[in-house]
């Protein structure tokens, strides 16, 4: 390992401190959860979306870390996404040239590992560097779930934490564009919201993209720096594919359409492949963060039906991107795409004619949501929410907030805005209606 890579990554060893441009100003909600986790002895691991602001947190630890006292020698950052390298050359140049002392008599050394994934064998590496030297904080992060989620259940049981950093929510990117705005006033504040709303829609939650106007930048960044490269790079590193042009064709089918029922005989006999192969794409492409599936809610059976599941693009901006400016927008759907990724419901429901957006469990309840751009008819939820058995139910809508219902039933009419602020606000809204 070239001791000059250690040092490109590690200025601090130099200055002191971190450049205010890798940390930024804004800290997300969960950061201080985050921060405290450096306490623990257990292996801290990050895991999530590429571009959703996991390196920038790290080097937001390591700046808190050098402000609380911490010697900036005794902290390493290496990022194996954009400098391939030997986990165990990094750690013994490490070392070497800066620790200048074996590892058995390090203390409170914290090491950062960005994109871990990488970087080959690590969770058997990490595990025994974890055991041997107690005096080492491991924090790592990676883009893909599977292979995290697996080798680090796997090889790093117990001692192990995992924390999925999801885009930036609505909340979030509201404080960041001047409207920190609590819940008990969200109704008078729908007329600076709504628009904002739709330019989350459009920008995805990804922090790089708060101030950006362009909207053919804001499509181009979604599409070639996050879709194509978890595309074209990270799906076949992380699963060794080479069918390159089914992961393309499937990518652009399921972005151009969301909400699609997938029906796997009929997709694979469209795309010239086999049944399992198809299945086997989809899951890589949803533990890769492109797509979000949902399962078909049975009444009665705490499981989803296997068949014929919803597929969403991760988020709407993925649709947006991948649509183009010329492409017709079909808001509604996009409506219900942004829902799909707030609410990240396990269920949607679909019978003869009957069909609910999302299905929700909330304290062993079933909680239908609903979603409508347009005008809509609360007769026919009604009846829907008859035919699953629920007492209750939402409606997520574009501007309307009401209660309704009979005797035997409560429809809660929320703006879309209202929902993507504060969705667990929203869920205890509904409950507490008599």
């Amino acid at each position: 390992m070239n001791d000059r890579a250690l040092y490109r990554f590690n200025e601090w060893w130099a200055t002191g401190s971190v450049r205010k441009n890798l940390t930024g100003t804004f800290r997300r909600e969960d950061y201080a959860k985050w921060r405290e986790l450096l306490g623990h002895r257990s292996i801290l691991l990050f895991y999530g979306l590429r571009r959703v602001g996991k390196t920038t947190m790290m080097h937001q630890l390591i700046d808190d870390l050098l402000r609380s006292g911490v010697e900036p020698e005794r902290i390493l950052y290496f990022s194996f996404d954009e400098s391939p390298g030997d986990l165990d050359a990094v750690i013994s140049s490490y070392a070497r040239s800066v620790l200048k002392r074996p590892l058995a008599e390090a203390r409170g050394v914290y090491i950062f590992f960005d994109e871990v994934q990488k970087a080959r064998d690590w969770e058997n590496k990490v595990k025994i560097y974890y055991d041997l030297y107690p005096g080492i904080k491991f924090v790592l992060s990676g883009s893909s779930s599977l292979n995290l989620a697996r080798r680090s259940s796997e090889t790093l049981a117990g001692r192990i934490m995992r924390v999925r950093v999801e885009p930036l929510s609505f909340r979030e990117f509201c404080r960041l564009r001047g409207h920190d705005i609590s819940y008990d006033r969200l109704r008078y504040a729908g007329d600076a919201l709504e628009p904002l709303l739709s330019e989350y829609m459009e920008k995805g939650g990804f922090p790089e993209l708060v101030g950006e106007s362009d909207g053919f930048k804001i499509r181009e960044y979604v599409r070639s720096i996050v879709i194509d490269r978890i595309v074209a790079r990270d799906i076949p590193e992380e699963f060794g594919i080479r069918d390159l042009d089914l992961l393309r064709r499937l990518t652009e089918v399921l972005m151009l359409n969301p909400g699609m029922i997938v029906n796997l005989d009929k997709l694979a006999s469209s795309l010239g492949r086999n049944r399992i192969t198809v299945s086997n794409f989809l899951s890589y492409m949803e533990y890769s963060f492109l797509i979000r599936t949902v399962g078909n809610y049975r009444p009665g059976v705490e499981a989803a039906s296997r068949k014929l599941r919803k597929a969403y693009p991760y988020l709407p901006a993925f649709h947006t991107a991948m649509l183009g400016a010329s492409g017709a927008q079909d808001q509604g759907r996009i409506l219900e795409n942004t829902m799909a990724s707030v609410l990240e419901p396990e269920f949607y429901y679909r019978s003869g004619d009957t069909e609910i957006d999302f299905v929700l469990r909330e304290g062993g309840k079933a909680i239908p949501v609903e979603v409508k751009s347009g005008t809509y008819r609360k007769q026919d939820f009604a009846r829907a929410l008859q035919r699953i058995g629920s007492d209750r139910g939402i409606i997520v809508n574009r501007e309307r907030w009401a209660v309704t219902g009979t005797d035997h039933m409560r429809i809660l009419e929320c703006p879309a805005y209202v929902m993507a602020m504060d969705p667990q606000r929203v869920l205890g809204d509904l409950a507490s209606i008599p």
